[in-house]
Formats: C-alpha cells, sequence, structure tokens
C-alpha cells in the first residue's frame, strides 16, 4: 500500500481533496489516516505524527473533527459538513442524558472533557484517604459486601459518542499538559463545542432535505473511491 502523507500539511491536503477521512480502518480498505502513514510516525519521541497533528489540522483547516464514522474519529470538510449535519441529525434521537450533556455544552460555549465529567457529575467520589491500615481493611471489606445499585444512566462515553456520531457536538481542539521545560507530555484532553458555536450557524444551513444530503454524499464517495462497495460507503455515512 502506499504510504500518502508525511507531514501536517499533506495531511490535510488529502483530507480537503476528499471530504470525508476517517482516523482509524474501517469497512472500506486503505481508507483512513492510520493507514495513510508510516508506523514510525505514531506516538514517536522524536517526531511528531497524526495523533499530534489533530489538533492543529482542526484549528488550521476548515475541518470537522469528531467520532462521526462507526463510532470512531475522522474529518469531514466544511465543503460536505453541512450536508453531514443535515442527514445524521435527521436519523439520530437524542436522550435525556445527552441533551443534558449537550446544554452543558452549549451553556459554557465549549469545555473540555474532564470538565463535562465533573459538571455533569461523571467523576465518582474519592473514598477518603486514612493513614490507619484496619480503618482502611474495614473500607474495603464494605465495600465488597454493600452492592451499589445499578444506574439507568449512560456512560460518559456512550453519550458523548452519541453526540458527535449525531453531529451535535464536534472536536474543537487538544490540550495538552507542558513540564517546567515547555516539553508537551501525556495524551491531549478534547476540548468539545457544538458545530454552531465552532463554524457560526449560517455556515450549517443548506436548503436541501436529508435525503438528497445524503444522495450527494453517497455519489461523491462512490466517485473518490470507486472500489468501495456501496453497503460499506452506508456504513460511513451512518
Amino acid at each position: 500500500m502506499e504510504t500518502i502523507f508525511h507531514t501536517l500539511q499533506e495531511m490535510q491536503m488529502r483530507i480537503a481533496e476528499r471530504g470525508f477521512l476517517p482516523f482509524f480502518e474501517n469497512d472500506i480498505p486503505s481508507y483512513s489516516i492510520s493507514e495513510f502513514t508510516p508506523k514510525e510516525q505514531w506516538f514517536s519521541d522524536s517526531q511528531d505524527g497524526p495523533w499530534e497533528w489533530k489538533g492543529p489540522a482542526i484549528i488550521e483547516g476548515d475541518f470537522a473533527y469528531g467520532k462521526f464514522f462507526q463510532n470512531k474519529a475522522g474529518f469531514v470538510t466544511m465543503e460536505w459538513f453541512p450536508d453531514f449535519v443535515n442527514y445524521r441529525r435527521s436519523r439520530y434521537a437524542i436522550s435525556k442524558q445527552e441533551q443534558i450533556v449537550l446544554d452543558t455544552i452549549k451553556e459554557h460555549e465549549s469545555l473540555l472533557s474532564k470538565e463535562i465529567k465533573k459538571i455533569c457529575g461523571y467523576l465518582k467520589p474519592r473514598t477518603p484517604r486514612t493513614a490507619n491500615p484496619m480503618e482502611r481493611m474495614m473500607m474495603e471489606e464494605t465495600k465488597k459486601i454493600v452492592k451499589q445499585p445499578k444506574s439507568d444512566k449512560e456512560g460518559y462515553e456512550t453519550v458523548i459518542t452519541k453526540l458527535q456520531m449525531s453531529t451535535q457536538v464536534v472536536t474543537a481542539d487538544f490540550e495538552y499538559n507542558y513540564d517546567k521545560q515547555g516539553k508537551r507530555y501525556g495524551w491531549g484532553v478534547a476540548r468539545y463545542c457544538t458545530p454552531e458555536d465552532f463554524f457560526g450557524r449560517e455556515r450549517l444551513t443548506i436548503d436541501r432535505t436529508p435525503e438528497d444530503s445524503y444522495n450527494l454524499m453517497f455519489r461523491h464517495l462512490q466517485k473518490i473511491i470507486p472500489s468501495a462497495k456501496e453497503e460499506s460507503i452506508r456504513k460511513l455515512l451512518g
């Protein structure tokens, strides 16, 4: 398989050319960023790669990024994102818990993943620390005996994934921790917002039915990936 890009600029160019580009492998063979870059550029200490390029691509490119493709991440250009939103929002119903999270993000305009968890009550209360070994042992034994009631509440990852799949929420950036020398370390924490806040409501407005939007996207993908099976394209579009 041909390696298509080695730099952020090359990745951005390929996203712009295709309109839709999943980050990870999917039902369409050889059609993802993970397959288009050399393995040595993933999680390297000596050079940045696709994992580090995500944030700059969101900020510099005219792209939407989120878990759009079969619950996995990917990019959609703003040429196609209004049709993508038009179609996807016609297909997804939002649960009560998803609406709470969505309203919270709207209220604050953007929030880090850890902030959403804290505000919406997804963080588990921490067990008080005690220096007494006997107390610690008793607390652990109590946990084993007392069964916690099951909650009907959707888990955070389920909620935030569904909100992205329904295009109600996009990733605005990734924020990192830095050491005293100014060197970035650890995993980037996603910052979420609505497409309306990120791109502007007027850029998402189109005068087409969801079915027309779907047909346009389907024909586009058939044209740029002629080897793809129709069923695989349908799965990608959701």
